[in-house]
C-alpha cells in the first residue's frame, strides 16, 4: 500500500499551543463531498475545512466556547434530525446551518448539554432509529437521547480510567439488536430500556504498567474473523510502551482470547498508539488495522514515576498491520513527522478508497498541524 501525506492546515490557529480537539468527518455543506471539523483549546474555537484539491482546503469558523478549553473528543453527526451533520463536543454541540454550500462562514448556534469527557461516539442506544450520543471522562459512562432533547442516562459511574470507548468501542455483542459498550476491562450489556440497569462484565485487558496517564485505550468493535460475534480491537494510548490487541469474542461475550499483535521492526520502544482504525483499505475483503504513534514529548511525568509519553529518539510511525498467512503483521506507512494522535477513515477523493484525516495534540516542532493521508492503491489515477 503507498500513501500520500498532505497538509490540510500546516499551522493551526494558535501555532505551537497544544490541545487540538475532534476529529468531526462528513459532509458539512451537503455538495457530496466528505468535510473536516477540529476544535482548538487555545482560541477556544471550532473549525471546518472544505476540499478544494488534495493539497488546498478552506478554513471555516463554526463558532467559539470557553468549553472548548477543555475539550478533546468530537463527533459528527445529525442531533436535531434535520438532515444536516451537527459537531458534538464536551458539554456543548454544534448545530450546522443547513446554507454552508452558499453561505460557508455562516455561523453555527451553540447549544449546551451534560455530557462531557475524553471520548465522545454515537450509536443508536435505544434502537429508535436515532443516534444518540455517548460520553466518557474517565470516571462516568452516559448516553443522551437525541429524541428526548438530549435526556441524561448515566450507564455507570466511580470508573478510574483515561480514555477506552473512542473510536468505536460500541456495538451489539450479545446479539440482541442493542448496542453494548467496552470500557478498559469491563462491557456493559444494554438493557433494552432507557432506565435499566447496564450489567457489567469482564474482559481480558492487559495496560501498560507506569502508564503516563493511567489506563487508557482507543478501542474499536469489529467482527475481525467474521465469525458472526464481535471482537475488541484495542490500542494503549497516552503513554509510551504501547501495543495493539485483538480480544476474539469466542461468544457472545462471555469468552475471550487476547492476542497482542507484533510491534514494529526498528526502535525496540514503542509510543502512544492514540489514534485506531479497524477497516478494510486495501478492499482485499479482510480487515485492516491502523494506528500511529503520538508527536507528543512530554517527559515531566518520569519525575512522578512514569513512562514518558514520547520515548527519546523515537521516530513516530504510522502502521498497517497487514493479514499475511493468517497473521497480522506490522507496515510502516509512514516515519517521522508529522505523528499522530487522533485518526479517522473517510473517502475524501470519492474514488471508493478509504484515506485517512489525522492531527496532532501536542506537535514535537513549531507548528501543530491537520493532515490528510490519500489512499494511492489506486495509484495509476495519480501518475
Amino acid at each position: 500500500m503507498k500513501w500520500t501525506h498532505f497538509y490540510i492546515d500546516e499551522n493551526l490557529p494558535g501555532g505551537s499551543s497544544w490541545g487540538t480537539g475532534g476529529i468531526g468527518l462528513a459532509d458539512f455543506d451537503g455538495d457530496g463531498n466528505l468535510d473536516v471539523a477540529i476544535t482548538r483549546r487555545i482560541t477556544q474555537t471550532a473549525y471546518w475545512y472544505h476540499r478544494l484539491d488534495d493539497e488546498h482546503w478552506q478554513r471555516h469558523i463554526i463558532g467559539s466556547s470557553e468549553y472548548l478549553d477543555k475539550c478533546l473528543g468530537a463527533i459528527a453527526m445529525d442531533v436535531d434530525n434535520d438532515g444536516h451533520p451537527d459537531l458534538v463536543c464536551s458539554h456543548i454541540w454544534f448545530r450546522n446551518p443547513g446554507c454552508l454550500i452558499d453561505s460557508p462562514d455562516e455561523p453555527w448556534q451553540l447549544f449546551e448539554y451534560p455530557g462531557h469527557g475524553h471520548d465522545i461516539v454515537s450509536a443508536d442506544v435505544n434502537a429508535d432509529g436515532r443516534a444518540d450520543i455517548i460520553t466518557y471522562d474517565g470516571h462516568t459512562l452516559a448516553w443522551y437521547d437525541c429524541a428526548d432533547g438530549l435526556c441524561e442516562h448515566i450507564i455507570c459511574t466511580g470508573r478510574d480510567d483515561h480514555s477506552g470507548v473512542a473510536p468505536q468501542g460500541v456495538g451489539d455483542i450479545t446479539g440482541n439488536g442493542y448496542p453494548d459498550i467496552v470500557l478498559i476491562g469491563t462491557w456493559y450489556e444494554n438493557p433494552g430500556t432507557p432506565d435499566g440497569i447496564w450489567q457489567a462484565h469482564h474482559w481480558p485487558y492487559l495496560g501498560v504498567e507506569q502508564a503516563s496517564y493511567g489506563p487508557s485505550m482507543r478501542c474499536c468493535l469489529v467482527d475481525l474473523d467474521k465469525s458472526g460475534d464481535l471482537d475488541i480491537i484495542y490500542s494503549d494510548c497516552d503513554t509510551s510502551g504501547s501495543h495493539v490487541y485483538i480480544v476474539k469474542n469466542l461468544g457472545h461475550g462471555h469468552s475471550w482470547q487476547r492476542i497482542q499483535l507484533p510491534d514494529p521492526a526498528g526502535n525496540p520502544e514503542t509510543g502512544s498508539f492514540h489514534s485506531l482504525i479497524v477497516a478494510d483499505f486495501d478492499q482485499d475483503g479482510v480487515f485492516e488495522i491502523f494506528s500511529g504513534e503520538q508527536e507528543d514529548p512530554d517527559h515531566y511525568m518520569e519525575a512522578y514515576g512514569r513512562r514518558a509519553m514520547k520515548p527519546l529518539g523515537l521516530h513516530e510511525r504510522g502502521i498497517m498491520w497487514r493479514m499475511e498467512n493468517g497473521t497480522y503483521m506490522p507496515f510502516v506507512i509512514h516515519e517521522g513527522k508529522p505523528g499522530w494522535h487522533d485518526a479517522v477513515a473517510g473517502d475524501i477523493t470519492g474514488n471508493g478508497c478509504l484515506d485517512i484525516i489525522s492531527k496532532v495534540w501536542k506537535t514535537d516542532g513549531s507548528r501543530c498541524h491537520l493532515d490528510f493521508w490519500r489512499n494511492d492503491i489506486k495509484s495509476g489515477e495519480y501518475e
